[in-house]
C-alpha cells in the first residue's frame, strides 16, 4: 500500500437548529452553554491525543473539516480557538485546507468574516435545493434566498473556495425540478458542488414515513435520469467531475475527502468521529455524557480500534478508489497488474464481465467505473470486499 500521504483531522460539532427529515448523522439540539463545554471538551481531546500521538511521526496536516451537525453554530471565536489549539499541538501546514460545513440562515456578515479571519479558507454551505416548497419537506430551515445573500456575504468576508451541497431524488421533485437547482447553484458560481441522492437512513422522519406508507421512494430508473442529466450539465457549466457524488473547477477539489478515497491517514476528534491513523480504525463515543466524562479525565473518547489487516488495506483501497472518477491504480494499491489481478484471481472473470458489459474500464495500469458502471458502483466493489 502506498502509504506517503498527508494526513488531514476532521472536527465533529454534533449540534444543529433541528433534525432534518433525512439526517441520519449524529447532532442534535443545543445551548450555547452546552456549545461552550464541547468546545472545551474538545480543546482537551486535542491535547489528549498530541500527547498520546508524540512518539509517532504523522508529516503534516494539511487540511482541517469542520463536520456536523451545523459547524456554524459555534461562534468565530470558538471555531478560531479550535483551530488554534490544532496548531499548538499538531503540525499544521502554512497552506492547509481547512473547511467549515455550514446551513444558510445560520450565517452572519459577522459570522462569515470572523471564519474567514479565523484561518477557515473553504466554506461548505448544506443547500440541498434551490425550491422553498422542496426545502420545506425536506425539514431545512432556510430559503432559496438565503442561500443567495449568504453566497454573496461570503464572497465578501473573503471566501473564494465554496462548495454548495444539493440533493436529487427527494420527495415532490423531479427531472424537471433537480436540472433548475443546479441552474440556480451553478449561477452562483460556487468553485465545487456536491451532488447526490437521497437515502432513506433508518431512524430518520422521512424513514418513518416510509415505514407507514405515507412516502414513496423516487423510482430507481428516475433517480438514475436525473443523477445522469445532472451529471451532464454540470460539465456544461465547467465544473469536472472527479468522484460520482462531487463536481469542481480545475483545481478546486476537496482536498480533504480526496482523503478517505486515497487512503490517506486522517484523525478524527469530537463525538463519534473515527480515525485512520498507524494502520488503524479508531471510532469516537457517541454519548455526549461519556464524551465529557473521559476527557475530563484526561482519557482518549475512543470506543472501538480496529487495527486493519492487508486486506481490509487492499479491499478498502479499491473500494473507495473506485468512487473516483479516475479510478484505482494497481500501483498504488498492490504495486502492478501482474501482482493485483493475482490477489484478486477469484473474482477476475467477473470483473472482465462487467468490462465486456460496459461498466467497467480495465487496462494495464488500473481500473474505472464507467458512467453505467456508476448506476451498480455497489455490486461492482463488492468483488474486491
Amino acid at each position: 500500500m502506498t502509504t506517503n500521504k498527508n494526513p488531514g483531522i476532521y472536527v465533529h460539532i454534533p449540534f444543529c437548529v433541528r433534525k432534518c427529515n433525512y439526517c441520519a448523522f449524529l447532532s442534535g439540539a443545543s445551548d450555547e452553554a452546552l456549545r461552550e463545554r464541547y468546545v472545551k471538551a474538545l480543546c482537551e481531546e486535542i491535547r489528549i491525543r498530541a500527547r498520546l500521538m508524540s512518539d509517532h511521526a504523522h508529516g503534516v496536516f494539511d487540511t482541517i473539516f469542520f463536520g456536523g451537525g451545523t459547524p456554524s453554530l459555534l461562534s468565530s471565536d470558538q471555531i478560531a480557538r479550535i483551530i488554534s489549539e490544532l496548531k499548538a499541538n499538531f503540525n499544521i501546514a502554512s497552506e492547509a485546507e481547512i473547511t467549515l460545513e455550514s446551513n444558510p440562515a445560520t450565517l452572519s456578515m459577522e459570522s462569515l468574516r470572523g471564519y474567514r479571519q479565523s484561518g477557515v479558507n473553504r466554506l461548505s454551505m448544506g443547500v440541498q435545493s434551490m425550491n422553498d416548497e422542496i426545502l420545506k419537506r425536506l425539514g431545512r430551515i432556510h430559503t432559496a434566498g438565503d442561500v443567495i445573500r449568504d453566497v454573496q456575504n461570503a464572497r465578501e468576508a473573503g471566501f473564494d473556495n465554496i462548495n454548495l451541497d444539493l440533493m436529487f431524488a427527494v420527495p415532490d421533485s423531479s427531472l424537471e425540478t433537480t436540472l433548475i437547482d443546479i441552474e440556480a447553484v451553478t449561477s452562483l458560481e460556487p468553485e465545487h458542488i456536491s451532488f447526490y441522492s437521497l437515502q432513506l437512513e433508518e431512524g430518520t422522519a422521512f424513514f418513518k414515513e416510509f415505514e407507514r406508507g405515507e412516502l414513496k421512494e423516487v423510482p430507481d430508473e428516475i433517480d438514475r435520469a436525473m443523477y445522469h442529466a445532472g451529471t451532464k450539465l454540470l460539465k456544461e457549466k465547467g465544473y469536472e467531475h472527479y468522484e460520482i457524488s462531487n463536481f469542481a473547477k480545475r483545481g478546486y477539489e476537496s482536498r480533504h475527502n480526496l482523503k478517505y478515497w486515497n487512503m490517506a491517514p486522517y484523525l478524527g476528534l469530537g463525538l463519534g468521529a473515527s480515525s485512520f491513523i498507524d494502520n488503524s480504525r479508531v471510532m469516537n463515543v457517541c454519548s455526549l455524557d461519556e464524551y465529557f466524562n473521559l476527557t475530563g479525565k484526561g482519557l482518549a473518547p475512543s470506543a472501538e480500534v480496529h487495527e486493519n489487516s492487508e486486506h481490509d488495506n487492499v479491499a478498502e483501497a479499491v473500494f473507495t478508489g473506485l468512487r473516483k472518477v479516475e479510478g484505482i491504480r494497481y500501483e498504488d494499491v498492490l504495486g502492478s497488474y501482474e501482482k493485483f489481478w493475482e490477489y484478486y484471481s477469484d473474482v477476475f472473470e467477473e470483473a472482465c464481465e462487467y468490462e465486456r458489459e460496459g461498466k467497467l474500464i480495465i487496462d494495464e495500469e488500473g481500473m474505472r467505473l464507467t458512467s453505467d458502471g456508476i448506476d451498480i458502483s455497489n455490486s461492482i466493489m463488492a468483488l474486491f470486499v
